[in-house]
């Protein structure tokens, strides 16, 4: 295992692929230990499918997704967000070129998806703990 994945502790990875990705480096990931799952023929992922290969080939039901705007909005339009969990930092960041929690990228006018709020919990520091579901 190369030395740059010594940091996982353990971790096991997977990544997730097209189908046009080069035998190379899929012998590059087998060769550092890394899984790999193809979900799609082009570089466009079919993200459901890629959840559901990681549900049935190794088990794990739950996902955290801890991406950012753009991956984060593609989940959510895929339908595949059902939880959201913010954790609220009293601090202002005052750029224009902030990133967004959900970005739609080429799409911005996509329907919005409402969540409801199941729990409220302070935390040190006057930072809150909001949790939501996504709303029927």
């Amino acid at each position: 295992m190369g030395e740059e994945y010594e940091g996982r502790r353990g971790q096991h990875i997977i990544t997730v692929l097209s189908e046009n990705v080069s035998n190379q480096y899929l012998a590059h990931l087998r060769a550092i230990g890394v899984s790999y799952i193809f979900a799609g023929k082009s570089n466009r992922l079919d993200l459901k499918l890629a959840l559901d290969k990681i549900s049935r080939y190794y088990n794990i039901t739950e996902f955290m997704l801890e991406g950012g705007g753009y991956i984060n909005g593609s989940f959510l339009s895929a339908g595949l967000v059902d939880e959201l969990s913010l954790i609220l930092v009293p601090m202002v960041e005052g750029t224009n070129n902030s990133i967004s929690l959900f970005e739609y990228g080429d799409n911005p006018f996509r329907p919005g998806v409402e969540f409801t709020l199941q729990k409220v919990e302070p935390l040190e520091n006057n930072i809150l703990w909001l949790r939501y579901r996504l709303k029927p």
